[in-house]
């Protein structure tokens, strides 16, 4: 009727709720800077910055990504340890005593 530990479900939430932040945000950035970058004219009608340049710009962005990726990883395997050890938890035994004859 309880799971496991109520402590670890805290605990996955927030850990998961920090790298899904991460994971978005990083790459409602990047994504936007790049848009930016590619928005960016020179006089004569050409790019200022060329594709590889703005994928270079958004590498830190990619790394915050899989910083996020993993702490949400980590939540997923607590709440998967959680439900496993609840679903393990022996049950005490309730066994009738036999009456006599």
């Amino acid at each position: 009727t309880q799971m496991h530990s109520v402590r670890l479900i805290d605990v996955h939430l927030w850990v998961a709720t920090i790298g899904l932040v991460l994971y978005i945000e990083s790459m409602c950035i990047a994504g936007v800077m790049q848009g930016l970058m590619w928005r960016v004219v020179a006089t004569p009608g050409l790019l200022t910055y060329t594709f590889v340049e703005s994928l270079k710009a958004t590498y830190p962005y990619y790394f915050i990504r899989f910083v996020g990726g993993l702490l949400f990883l980590l939540g997923t395997l607590l709440m998967c340890y959680n439900i496993f050890k609840t679903i393990k938890k022996e049950q005490p035994l309730v066994a009738s005593i036999p009456q006599p004859a």
